[in-house]
């Protein structure tokens, strides 16, 4: 049969050759013909958007000039006249989304309708710099608001006064998407898409902009290599010429050319894989001719082979499964035997032969259970036989006894035809091993590698337990959360080991004082945790103590006493919380608690601490955007002279007016900045916000006034603190000499090591240096002339009641004279009444600041204020005074 289908098969292969070379001419054809219609399209495309592109730019350049360079009159521009023309150009053009004006640096004086940025010269610094010399119209880099607002890019239109000298830049920012769009209008072939790029390879405009494209055409660019490739191969290549380029990963067919007046590339593009599909749509009907055929001749020749084979295949595949089967039951590692419905052996594998040492001739007949390991089961034979009966099949787990020894053993039943006694395979499988690694794995899954203590895990899970059990009994239970007291510090001076060293003495003092009574866990690092049923809340309060006392005696570690303490959260099942995860998040809570209070303590959980951190959560959770949006924002607090009451400078302060949460406190906005470490992004917006805003108050003056900006120790504790401040002079332009950076007392008292180098480069700068809440620390005498300060603030605390309080009184003349004679300025802080101040110009004190002056006030009252007044005449002055 065999040399029968020869000839079918020459003459199916010959006919499917001719048709196989038939289509490949045909395809190379239709591939041809494909390029040609891409090549046009895209060159179509370009040229058509470049044309509208130019048109629509000269157009707004012609608008924007003719409306606004009569305005230009005596070599001046009239703010009013200007606010008036661009209301009028921002109503007439549909795709004119914002208008504004520059000064001849760039800073913006005005602007109508959608979000300007303050900084839209220095985002398009190369376009603002074309426009100033050329004199047309430039485009920029693009530019939004938020998220939610549409995308602008901003043309940029010089005008000049009579004697061509600069005068101002109009801005004017196009929508990019949208129906009020500057290419609306604008459509692609099926497939095809289309960028404007800069030379700096950012996007201008993509089609389609859809998705993610549409979110991110801001920050969307082409990297360095890319666009040289294409600029290479397209702009600056051969008019027209269209070449296959792969950008983002992407192989594409590419037509690129220049807008020479604004110095951008318009690129048409299509992907390969397009092409490629055009090219199928052409060729697909002679391929699936050939696939037909080819089919129809696979069918006939297969049909008539297999004929030929199914039999020889069928006994071959009997054969080797058999052997396959034989050899798998001989060469497994399991035992396996074969009983009748006695259970006496009719086979055994080499493997059960092996184990019990007896030939196969010796096996036949002999009841299994006279072998190990399956004499463990002989006592359940009578069970196993009715559970196999019942379900077919029964498996299980034995351990010799005394033994560390586990079997498995599954067994099923088998019926022969035309027998009417059942058989049954046991295999048997040693897995003492498994085991073994079963119990390690749990060990290390539930307990503490370090101490033995229960894990994380491991306590979740007992915890769990009790609460049902407290539940169904009506009981209470109480679980402590414990946390060393500065255990960082013996990590980062002793090393790990030593830690590691100290946690073990450490969860031995603990499970000393619990044994009797509770459960004891490791949750991780340094922080423990302690469960147990109560029926009095005196006695919670007894084991917290006792556990705070048990650090009382110091630790004796390698030759050193560890003076320690420990910080204790508590909360109670069921008055705090109904489950596991709650009862540990409010026992957290109530730890750091009991951290903010002092340490060395232990705090119960309550619905004021749950709602606190709830409060400090939004907080954190609201700053960043609050300060992106100008939610958190700077007001200003004179300084003024005792004598007289001129102003003389400022202290800028920070304020929140959140839309969620309304106006928050400065002491709790700062207070999550510090912790969470946005404190810094704060303080440098503070930093440079209060130079600018200096710099326009020293103008408006005329005067040398100075500004106080406070400093954390997060940014003292920054290498990067002396760069922001050099760069908030630099940018702002202000004498560094009128800067003051206010430190707080204790701030300097427990970081002096850190913070010292940073304030001899600080005060290099030119600027000063200000203790702030002078006398209010526990060092001050003590690191006072270290300092290289110019300035002590007296706290309020001192002033308060200094009319009332002799003492008060006394503090705070002392403190002037002091600061005196090491010829410091002394600013008194809290000023509220005249008594206060007529005693502070009697004591000699130099500044003042308070609600008598000024509260802390916007920067357009500040301004209203230095133009109404320069002093506060409410006293008379100083040479007046007895």
């Amino acid at each position: 049969m065999t040399d029968s289908i020869k000839p079918l098969r020459l003459l199916i292969a010959l006919l499917s050759l001719l048709m196989l070379l038939s289509v490949l001419g045909f395809g190379w054809f239709s591939w041809q013909d494909v390029r040609q219609d891409v090549t046009r399209e895209l060159h179509q495309q370009n040229s058509d958007f470049i044309e509208q592109t130019e048109a629509f730019f000269r157009h707004q350049e012609q608008l924007l000039l003719s409306a606004m360079q009569p305005l230009v009159r005596d070599n001046k521009l009239r703010r009013s006249e200007l606010q008036a023309a661009l209301d009028k150009l921002s109503g007439a053009v549909p795709e004119l989304q914002s208008l504004a004006v520059l000064d001849r640096r760039g800073e913006l004086l005005l602007s109508v309708g959608g979000y300007v940025p303050d900084n839209v010269a220095s985002l398009s610094s190369d376009a603002l710099t074309q426009a100033r010399y050329t004199g047309q119209l430039k485009l920029g880099s693009l530019y939004r608001s938020d998220s939610r607002e549409p995308t602008l890019l901003p043309a940029f239109v010089a005008l000049h006064d009579d004697a061509g000298s600069l005068l101002a830049f109009v801005v004017a920012g196009y929508r990019i998407s949208g129906d009020d769009s500057i290419w609306s209008s604008l459509r692609t072939p099926e497939g095809a898409g289309l960028w404007l790029l800069g030379d700096d390879g950012r996007a201008r405009f993509a089609h389609p902009m859809t998705g993610g494209l549409l979110r991110n055409i801001i920050d969307w660019k082409l990297d360095a290599l890319e666009l040289g490739e294409l600029m290479e191969r397209g702009a600056y290549g051969p008019s027209g010429e269209v070449f296959r380029l792969t950008l983002g990963g992407e192989p594409l067919v590419v037509q690129a050319q220049l807008l020479p007046q604004h110095q951008f590339v318009s690129v048409a593009f299509m992907p390969l894989s397009r092409q490629f599909w055009l090219w199928t749509g052409k060729v697909q009907s002679v391929g699936l001719l050939l696939a037909l055929f080819l089919l129809i001749s696979f069918l006939v020749y297969r049909l008539v082979s297999l004929a030929n084979t199914r039999l020889e295949n069928a006994r071959q595949l009997a054969e080797g499964n058999l052997s396959k089967l034989s050899q798998a039951i001989e060469q497994s590692q399991d035992s396996v035997v074969v009983t009748d419905s006695s259970w006496c052996i009719e086979y055994a594998n080499r493997r059960f032969e092996g184990d019990v040492k007896q030939d196969e001739s010796r096996l036949k007949g002999v009841p299994v259970t006279n072998f190990a390991p399956h004499d463990m089961l002989r006592h359940d034979l009578l069970q196993i036989q009715n559970k196999v009966a019942e379900t077919g099949s029964w498996y299980g787990e034995r351990r010799r006894e005394g033994t560390d020894q586990w079997y498995e053993f599954s067994i099923s039943a088998v019926e022969s035809p035309g027998i009417e006694e059942s058989s049954f395979i046991l295999i048997a499988q040693d897995i003492s091993e498994r085991k073994s690694a079963e119990a390690r794995l749990y060990q290390q899954a539930n307990f503490d590698s370090l101490t033995g203590l229960p894990n994380r895990r491991r306590a979740s899970e007992v915890i769990s337990g009790s609460v049902d059990q407290a539940w169904s009994q009506k009981g209470q239970l109480a679980v402590l959360y414990l946390d060393l007291d500065n255990f960082k510090t013996i990590n980062d001076t002793s090393g790990h080991l030593f830690g590691d060293q100290v946690l073990i003495q450490v969860a031995d003092r603990l499970q000393k004082v619990v044994d009797d009574y509770g459960h004891l866990a490791h949750m991780s690092g340094d922080e423990f945790l302690i469960h147990f049923r109560f029926n009095e809340v005196s006695e919670v309060e007894s084991v917290a103590a006792s556990i705070i006392a048990a650090f009382r005696e110091p630790l004796l570690l390698q030759g050193k006493n560890l003076n320690m303490s420990t910080s204790v959260g508590i909360a109670r099942y069921p008055v705090d919380s109904p489950d596991v995860q709650g009862l540990i998040r409010d026992a957290d809570i109530a730890l750091y608690e009991s951290k903010r209070r002092g340490r060395n303590r232990f705090t119960f959980f309550d619905a004021e601490l749950d709602k606190r951190m709830k409060r400090k959560l939004e907080i954190e959770n609201q700053l960043p955007s609050a300060l992106n949006s100008g939610e958190l924002y700077m007001v200003y607090q004179t300084k003024n002279r005792i004598g007289t009451g001129e102003v003389v400078g400022f202290e800028a302060l920070m304020r929140m007016n959140c839309k969620v949460l309304g106006r928050v406190g400065p002491d709790e906005f700062i207070e999550v900045a510090e912790e969470t470490g946005f404190i810094e992004a704060m303080g440098r917006f503070a930093l440079m916000r209060g130079c600018e805003d200096l710099a326009r108050l020293q103008k408006l003056s005329g005067k040398p006034l100075t500004m106080a900006i406070n400093m954390s120790v997060r940014q003292l504790g920054s290498d990067d603190i002396v760069g922001h401040v050099r760069e908030a002079i630099e940018y702002s332009g202000i004498d560094p000499a009128t800067l003051e950076l206010e430190i707080t007392e204790t701030l300097l008292a427990e970081n002096v090591e850190v913070i010292m180098p940073r304030l001899d480069k600080l005060r290099a700068l030119g600027l000063s240096l200000t203790i702030d809440d002078f006398g209010t620390g526990y060092s001050s005498m003590a690191y006072l002339t270290r300092f290289p300060v110019s300035t002590l603030k007296i706290d309020k605390c001192f002033v308060n009641d200094m009319a009332t309080s002799h003492n008060d009184a006394t503090v705070a003349r002392t403190i002037i004279q002091m600061a005196h004679a090491l010829e410091l300025k002394v600013v008194a802080e809290g000023i509220e009444d005249e008594s206060q101040w007529r005693m502070l110009r009697r004591f000699g004190c130099d500044i003042g600041q308070g609600y008598l002056f000024s509260r802390p006030i916007p920067l357009e009252d500040v301004c209203v204020l230095l133009e109404t007044t320069a002093n506060i005449p409410l006293l008379q002055p100083a040479s007046e005074q007895s």
